[in-house]
């Protein structure tokens, strides 16, 4: 093992768009032997002339703290360069708490796993997902950059930032009073940060009104249910249509020409939705009579209504039995897998978080306390001890 020479080490599965990087049993412990494996790993990525998926091997692998900046910026550059997306195995307790604090310095994505098989599967997701949605994937649809809120003398945020990439399932999860809603007011334009940008799809949309960032693309559940319950479920979701809505005020109260053209267009959109949340047998019901676990899917339908391109939700689970999870859970999945829509979750239930999360930023008093895989955070202590109060 130690007479392999670093282009051993470099190994292409063209089928699976997979350079596999072998780091094990290797000691890294000057910036001149970082540099020469980059620079073999560069000149064959180069050669190539396309981008790979990167699996990193760090089995017994051991980086001396002198040189973890250079290796570091190495890495990224790399990244940068020729990368779909990165995933690393066999990283040691020191190399993992390193590799996980630079990413939440740098806002990059650690997905770090236990075994090859793990590294695999995820690398299989990622291509499927770039497979589904393009070559724009790559860049961040959403990007929050250093958020400051406050309510007075209260401190809600404080130099949150993290990116959300398009068609993820994004969890924002925290101890209550975290921030996590008035991070997702933020976002839905609902409040202002006293500091930090909002950037989405390329464009600063960081002062814009609530109703001008629903405009873009951004639909919203929230925690107490907020729906017409004298209205039927129909009805509540034809609400969701208002701003596809182009007819004026007086064709539509006329209900003439192409005002009613476009009302019928909407209604069949609308049932369209109803077909997929399975709700028609309760399409003329009146809101307020329907279980809580049907008033909270009505909403959700009302949200998909809006044709969002990122779907916020906050706690659509809370209250609910295992049964309505199991549902809920699963339309959120299909939302996800078959419009491609980007979504970003609050949500307490942490077997659900760790489910069907992509990816998982973690706050506590309004502070970013770590992000990465649900693997990652699980397992994080500073997480463990937010949620449990361990000392």
């Amino acid at each position: 093992m130690a007479d392999r020479t670093f282009s051993d080490r470099i190994t292409f599965l063209d089928k699976r768009e997979i350079m596999e990087v072998d780091f094990s049993d290797l000691l890294f412990d000057d910036e001149t032997k970082v540099d020469a494996f980059y620079d073999e790993v560069d000149r064959q990525l180069e050669a190539t002339g396309r981008r790979w998926y990167f699996l990193i091997n760090y089995n017994g692998c051991v980086i001396e703290r002198e040189v973890w900046d250079r290796f570091s910026a190495r890495g990224k550059q790399t990244n940068l360069a020729h990368s779909l997306g990165t995933v690393r195995v066999g990283a040691s307790g020191t190399t993992r708490e390193v590799i996980r604090s630079l990413g939440r310095e740098e806002s990059f994505r650690t997905n770090l796993f236990e075994t090859r098989d793990e590294a695999f599967a995820a690398l299989a997701q990622m291509r499927k997902r770039q497979q589904i949605l393009g070559e724009g994937s790559r860049e961040a649809q959403l990007s929050v950059q250093d958020i400051h809120l406050n309510f007075g003398g209260v401190v809600a945020l404080q130099g949150v930032g993290f990116e959300v990439q398009r068609g993820e399932i994004f969890s924002l999860i925290g101890p209550n009073g975290a921030g996590k809603t008035s991070m997702l007011n933020i976002i839905s334009g609902f409040y202002h940060g006293n500091e930090g940008r909002i950037i989405f799809e390329g464009k600063d949309r960081t002062r814009m009104a609530a109703h001008a960032v629903a405009g873009l693309g951004f639909a919203r559940t929230f925690q107490n249910i907020a729906l017409f319950r004298g209205m039927s479920t129909l009805d509540n979701i034809m609400t969701g249509r208002n701003l596809k809505m182009r007819s004026n005020f007086l064709l539509q109260a006329l209900y003439l020409g192409p005002s009613k053209r476009e009302e019928l267009e909407h209604r069949e959109s609308v049932e369209r939705i109803i077909d997929f949340l399975e709700i028609e047998a309760i399409r003329k019901t009146q809101v307020g009579r329907l279980p809580y676990g049907l008033q909270k899917r009505v909403e959700l339908g009302r949200a998909l209504a809006m044709e969002p391109k990122v779907l916020l939700l906050d706690e659509p689970m809370a209250g609910m039995n295992l049964e309505e999870k199991e549902d809920m859970a699963r339309f959120i999945l299909d939302v996800n897998d078959q419009f491609g829509t980007t979504i970003m979750l609050i949500e307490h239930d942490m077997g659900v978080v760790m489910d069907l999360s992509t990816h998982v930023v973690v706050l506590d008093h309004g502070v970013k306390i770590a992000e990465g895989t649900p693997d990652d955070v699980r397992s994080d202590p500073v997480v463990i001890r937010a949620y449990l109060g361990e000392n």
